[in-house]
């Protein structure tokens, strides 16, 4: 199999996972949210601080909502990585469809890293609202995960500004006789 047919099949598989996990993770995230007070504690690990009481339908409904933004960036993410692995199928690697999906998955990364940050200081608020006045946290910080998304997000934007020179170079070059 050469590199266009390698490349066209592995598109198809990756396609169909970013479309699955568009299904499944809002799925998960909402399931999380309705049954986070039958979860072990072993589970409260992705909250910026584990609920020291039961929490009400209402701010499990609003960690819900909040972990939504979150969730709203990486379906974007996988909405445009389903484009650029199309473009792919369809034989298409070098062109302005490719640039912009690149251009628009920088953004993403970007996004998620300002939704991280976000997200923290809402949960925590959400989260121990329940408890006693003097026992309520608000959780501010920056993490590596949120570093890294920054840094990943400028690396695929300067991949996406190359990607579009060269192919401005290409068009160029193929005008001229």
């Amino acid at each position: 199999m050469d590199n266009l047919g390698r490349i066209r099949s592995a598109s198809r598989a990756f396609n169909a996972l970013c479309l699955a996990l568009m299904g499944l993770v809002p799925l998960c995230l909402a399931a999380y949210w309705l049954f986070l007070n039958d979860l072990p504690h072993s589970m409260y690990a992705p909250l910026p601080v584990a609920p020291s009481v039961s929490l009400g339908p209402g701010l499990r409904l609003l960690g819900f909502l909040d972990t939504r933004i979150h969730c709203g960036v990486l379906l974007y993410a996988l909405w445009r990585l389903r484009r650029l692995f199309a473009l792919y199928r369809k034989g298409i690697i070098f062109d302005r469809q490719n640039v912009a999906c690149y251009r628009d998955l920088g953004k993403a990364l970007l996004c998620w890293s300002g939704a991280a940050f976000v997200q923290t200081p809402l949960l925590s608020m959400i989260i121990t609202l329940p408890n006693p006045p003097g026992t309520r946290l608000l959780m501010l910080g920056v993490g590596s995960g949120e570093l890294d998304c920054l840094f990943l997000g400028g690396l695929v934007l300067l991949v996406s500004w190359v990607m579009d020179e060269g192919r401005r170079l290409d068009e160029e070059q193929a005008l001229t006789v």
